[in-house]
Formats: C-alpha cells, structure tokens, sequence
C-alpha cells in the first residue's frame, strides 16, 4: 500500500485549499444544545443505516453523533478519499471498494442526520476484511449489513439535527447542522451536557478551532463527540516528538479522541486521530496546533466536561 507520509522534527502548516466557489463569512456554524449519551448494541442482520434510524426513533433524537466500535460486518462497502475533477471539486471518492463479506470493524465515528427528508449516516471507520488486512475507509451506508457485536456510542440531540445541503464554496453535498422543533416529550426540564454542534469550514484549523469554541462557551473544559470530516493531509505528532506529515489534498478522519482543559492560563486541546489518505494508507497521532486546517467539512460536537478537582 502506498503512502504519502513522512517524519519530521519540524513541519510546515499546509497550503490553504482553493475550492471552486466563494468563501463564505461565517467559517464555523455553531448552535447550541444538550447532549445525552447512551451506549447501544446494533442488531445483527440489519443494515446499519436502518439500525441507526432505530437508534434516533428509540431515543426521539433529532440527530446523533459519536462512534461504532468492534464487532463484525457481514458485507460493506467503502471509499477512500480521491482528486477532483479539473474545474470542480478539490477532492472527492474513489470508486467504491469491495470490502467483501465478514470483516471486522475496529473503531470509526458516525454523524447520524438526514438527506431529502430521510435518516443518512456519515460514516468514516477502521475495520479488517475477511482476509485480516487492514483498512479505512468512508463506509457507503446503503452497503453496509451489520454482524454481530457491533456498538453504537452515541451523544444524541433533540434540537439540532444534520441535514445534507448543497455548500456552494466546495460545490459538494454536505451535512449541516440546524435547529428543528423536539418532541412533546423533550419540552420539559432540559436533560443532558451543555452543548455546541458545529459544522467547520475549509481551511479553519481544527484544534484552534475547538479550543476557541470551549473558551467562547465559558466552559472550564469539553469532550469531543463529533468524529468525521476531512483535513489537509495531516501533521500527527508521533510517541517520540516528531512529526508525522501527511500531504493532501484532504485525509479522511476516522476517529477523534481528545478533551480540552485550561493548562497554563490557556484552553489547550489534547486530540489524537486516526486518518486516512487517498493511497488507503492508515496513520495516527496527536494533531499539531495550528497545523491541521479542515479540507472539505468537519462535523464537530463538543460537550462541556466536568471542572477538574
């Protein structure tokens, strides 16, 4: 498998993408909310498209986002970044990838939203074909038919829901978060973590972005909820100080970890990822402030965490 990558004890923050449409003001769409939390075993034989519907309606959820974690995948299908076309969009899919039958999902995040009025899942996930290779990749939701063992980790909202819209600054469709009216039953005393569900913009950095957000809310602190999007290659600081650069255009993200705290008078996020390029190549690391601007659209949720001590 190739890959794009290198070490280096210094890097270079990417060149800003030049998408085909205008920049538009408003870099970073925010609304607020309240985020709760449940941890849900999907049943085998569905289609995880409709297993996350389920999830929504169990939950009278307008939208989710979290993470999948283990268990296996009867069948699916997926995609790994790819170019765009000369004139359109910066970057785009590849052809679909077989992944075959009986493959083994490791860990990926979802945003749960809606296209044209119906459930759609956003998937970018870590898994194994049958054969023990390992892979990433953006999961086609319609291909995907659930083994057993698969785990749903989601923070859901009542108010604020991803909807896919056309963006015109990179001529793709995209999720974009908006409030909607809750249920009867989420109109009482509100429940769940103060919450902000954000779609970032291309060439925003992302850690500044959210430890930017966290400040803005007057938290002491947040957790990362939201898992997907794209950056410009990647500078993923390694175990042993270095940097590990990823060229672009755009590296898919399959998972986000981190928090941020207040550390020396600062808000300072602490974020380790998981990408991947449009070689199938697979890295990891801590994501280097100031230095991983988003390619395409990340969907982030943050959620305010308890004060330390």
């Amino acid at each position: 498998m190739t890959s794009t990558a290198g070490t280096a004890t210094r890097a270079a923050a990417p060149e800003p993408l030049c998408h085909p449409g205008p920049v538009l003001p408003d870099r970073v769409v925010s609304l607020e909310t309240r985020l709760v939390t449940h941890e849900v075993e999907l049943p085998a034989g569905a289609r995880l498209l409709d297993a996350l519907g389920d999830v929504l309606d169990r939950f009278c959820a307008a939208g989710a986002v979290g993470r999948l974690v283990g268990g296996s995948l009867a069948e699916f299908d997926y995609y790994i970044p790819a170019l765009g076309p000369p004139g359109g969009s910066v970057a785009t899919f590849s052809e679909p990838i077989p992944g075959g039958r009986n493959g083994r999902l490791r860990l990926g995040g979802v945003t749960l939203g809606h296209r044209d009025g119906e459930v759609f899942a956003h998937s970018h996930a870590l898994f194994d074909t049958a054969l023990g290779e390992r892979r990433a990749g953006h999961l086609i939701p319609d291909s995907v038919v659930l083994g057993r063992g698969v785990t749903a980790h989601v923070a859901v909202s009542a108010d604020v829901r991803y909807d896919v819209a056309h963006d015109p600054e990179t001529t793709m469709s995209l999720f974009e978060p908006r409030r909607v009216v809750p249920g009867p039953a989420d109109r009482g005393e509100p429940i769940g973590r103060r919450a902000i569900v954000c779609r970032v913009r291309p060439n925003v950095d992302l850690p500044t972005t959210i430890e930017r957000l966290t400040e803005q809310q007057g938290w002491t602190g947040a957790r990362v909820h939201g898992q997907i999007g794209s950056i410009v290659g990647g500078r993923l600081r390694q175990p042993d100080g270095s940097i590990l650069v990823v060229e672009g255009p755009a590296t898919e993200v399959m998972y986000l970890d981190g928090e941020v705290r207040r550390v020396d008078g600062r808000m300072t996020a602490d974020l380790m990822a998981g990408l991947v390029d449009r070689f199938g190549g697979i890295h990891h690391g801590g994501l280097v402030r100031g230095m991983n601007p988003v390619a395409m659209t990340y969907e982030l949720a943050l959620a305010e965490s308890d004060p330390i001590g």
